[in-house]
């Protein structure tokens, strides 16, 4: 079964988060414990819309400012990583 939060897929969000909250400084060792409870967060966000407790404009606009959130950031750390990389001669 694919955890799905209005047709956009939760699994790569959610290891988008934690390689992100890694990044910042979190130890590897919390990262399962992460994945548990942003995985546990999507499900109820699921179970709410499906039960009509969420209103699907506010989890849709949430999740595309976090999408452009986490696609920004991915662009910054690889242009990033390009300019401070030593040239090749």
């Amino acid at each position: 079964m694919e955890l799905t939060i209005l047709g956009i897929a939760a699994a790569p969000i959610i290891v988008a988060l934690i390689q992100l909250i890694k990044t910042a400084g979190m130890p590897d060792r919390y990262a399962p414990w992460l994945n548990a409870a942003l995985s546990t967060i999507a499900y109820g966000v699921i179970v709410l819309l499906q039960n009509g407790a969420l209103d699907a404009t506010l989890v849709t606009y949430t999740l595309n400012v976090l999408i452009i959130f986490l696609t920004a950031a991915g662009v910054y750390d690889r242009a990033q990583a390009l300019l401070t990389q030593p040239a090749v001669k």
